[in-house]
């Protein structure tokens, strides 16, 4: 850990959220600690310069294969593209790294946030006003809460940092903290956070983080890790890591309470904007892309949105832009495998492969698949994507991308915005996650979930989804299972967000059947594809067909893109091996098993 310290040399705050405030200042370089925190307002500056640790597309690159990126899909079993991007980490074929851009990140943000801290402290020793700086020590735990939680996500343990460590403090050999001790570390934060914000964030604060919002982030904390402690269990710990402290059902029912306090609050709201007409029922798709008037056919701006509850603000006119080539990315990194589109349910709410579900079309032409289906499969991969009356060629396999129905989600192919012009505001955490926490939590409390409570959840999204309520009548006279339709609307629904799939079957322990498996590209059998050599030519497919794909028909022939031969993915691939470099620098940290 001693490494890190080298990072932070005199642990300057390069306020960028303030710069006009230093523009006096001769010399930025050498301004260090010691001239900040005299006032509230010192303390103002660096929370704010918090902010830009959040993992928004413009604070790093979401293309680098590191399977923590902000949203993107390709290393789960939705990745087309096999180029190094992230295929190797969803094949199970990465090996240990010298180094971690996420570890040494994580401890980068954290001394400055536990100077801040510090500071705080000592600015109300020293006599000032502990009330003129709560709110910034509030958004300083929040924010510690935040880059621990990352570092539980990605290694699962991790050291624990809560103070500014020198270069020979002691706690930077300290052994390493538990998964159960990080959690527990996290979450006392959070309730800090949530003490001291504001209850909301409105007008010129938008895009700060509220008490409110706190609280939505502790019910994905608490969630994440409930059943991660429910389904995984202890196979991931490290050795040394002792045992949960608090059991998983309670971590599940502290995230009913907590997501039922959003949802009680009234702050937020879905986007659905179906009843006008000029939407064409596509609310789904604008809202990722809403800006301007001109940016959707309903002409609705930013104002209008009070779905999303943490999120990076952008401006156009204020020359703030995503501006990393965001739409391109998204487009091709991002393209639909076959279990992807078959996720979707039709207009009646059932899945493709319901017993008598005839509202399902089949696969003869690639649009048939898009017919009475959920508007979210519309948005995220028939929008400027899927022909009108056709298929689309099937591309050679290759490294790079092996769809042909590339994404739509992010994107702005209205040209309403140039590439690396997007200005849109891009969601941490909204209020559709939300509901679907407080559904996905209830049922794994109680075994069961009312209608009432369906109705005040998941059906609220299905509903801008176009598709039938989701009812324990539906599920049982289909034969359906009420917790995977719970967990099928939650994996529609925020696809490429946050990396929520990734972090979902990780927790579900589903991972590891899922990303062993052929990935599937398309399917052959009964379609145009088998006759049309000029949309398929079946010399391409080099690595071959399964012949019992699980389809809305039933078994079929189908194209791989990528064979189960090429991956070994295991539990150990759940979590990420610690950067040797760290172990070589502290002998007292254990390694994740297996690595």
């Amino acid at each position: 850990m001693k490494k890190l310290i080298t990072l932070f040399s005199a642990a300057v705050f390069l306020l960028t959220s303030c710069e006009d405030k230093f523009l006096d200042l001769q010399d930025l370089d050498s301004v260090t600690e010691i001239v900040f925190f005299d006032n509230p307002q010192d303390f103002e500056d660096g929370a704010n310069d918090f902010y830009s640790g959040l993992h928004s597309p413009k604070a790093s690159n979401p293309g680098t294969g590191s399977g923590d990126n902000d949203g993107f899909a390709e290393i789960s079993d939705y990745g087309t593209e096999l180029n190094g991007y992230a295929q190797d980490f969803g094949q199970g074929v990465n090996n240990p790294t010298f180094e971690d851009s996420y570890w040494k990140n994580a401890y980068w943000y954290l001394r400055d946030i536990n100077t801040l801290i510090q500071k705080g402290e000592e600015y109300v020793a020293n006599g000032g006003s502990a009330s003129e700086i709560s709110e910034s020590i509030a958004t300083a735990y929040f924010f510690r809460a935040y880059h621990h939680f990352r570092l539980l996500k990605r290694f699962g343990g991790a050291p624990i940092m809560t103070v500014v460590a020198g270069l020979d403090d002691e706690v930077l050999d300290s052994p390493r903290n538990s998964r159960y001790e990080l959690v527990t570390q996290v979450l006392a934060d959070l309730d800090l956070a949530i003490a001291g914000l504001p209850a909301t964030a409105v007008g010129s604060d938008l895009g700060k983080i509220s008490s409110i919002a706190a609280t939505a982030y502790k019910a994905r904390v608490l969630l994440f890790e409930g059943t991660w402690e429910k389904y995984v269990g202890t196979v991931t710990d490290f050795e040394g890591s002792g045992g949960p402290t608090v059991t998983a059902d309670a971590y599940i029912a502290q995230a009913v309470t907590a997501a039922k306090e959003v949802i009680d609050s009234g702050d937020f709201e879905i986007w659905n904007q179906n009843a006008d007409p000029l939407m064409e029922n596509n609310s789904y798709k604008w809202l990722f892309s809403l800006e301007g008037a001109d940016s959707n056919p309903g002409g609705y701006t930013k104002a209008s949105n009070n779905e999303f509850i943490i999120q990076s603000i952008f401006d156009h006119a204020a020359n703030d832009q995503i501006r990393s080539q965001f739409t391109q990315i998204n487009e091709s990194r991002n393209s639909a495998t076959q279990v992807a589109l078959d996720m979707y349910s039709t207009l009646n709410g059932l899945p493709i492969t319901a017993t008598g579900n005839t509202q399902f079309m089949g696969y003869a032409k690639q649009s048939d698949q898009f017919i009475d289906r959920d508007r979210r499969m519309w948005a995220n991969f028939g929008g400027g994507s899927a022909p009108v009356d056709g298929s689309n060629a099937i591309l050679a396999i290759s490294n790079v991308n092996n769809s042909n129905l590339p994404n739509q989600k992010f994107t702005t192919w209205n040209k309403y915005r140039s590439v690396r012009e997007e200005s849109y505001n891009y969601p941490h955490l909204r209020y559709g996650e939300i509901l679907l926490t407080y559904a996905e939590a209830l049922y794994e409390r109680d075994g069961s979930i009312s209608d009432a409570d369906l109705d005040i959840s998941i059906n609220l999204i299905r509903n801008r989804a176009g598709i039938a309520p989701l009812t324990n009548a539906l599920v049982t006279s289909n034969d359906l299972d009420m917790l995977e339709e719970i967990r099928r609307e939650r994996t529609v629904e925020l696809y490429m967000e946050d990396n929520n799939h990734w972090n979902d079957i990780r927790r579900w322990d589903t991972a590891v059947d899922l990303l062993s498996n052929n990935i599937i590209g398309a399917v052959i059998e009964g379609t145009e594809y088998e006759s049309n050599i000029d949309l398929f030519d079946p010399s391409t497919a080099i690595y071959g067909f399964v012949d019992n794909y699980p389809s809305g028909v039933g078994p079929v022939r189908a194209l791989i893109i990528d064979p189960a031969s090429f991956r070994t993915f295991n539990h150990k691939n759940y979590l990420w091996p610690l950067p040797l470099e760290e172990l070589v620098l502290s002998s007292s940290l254990k390694q994740n098993p297996g690595w």
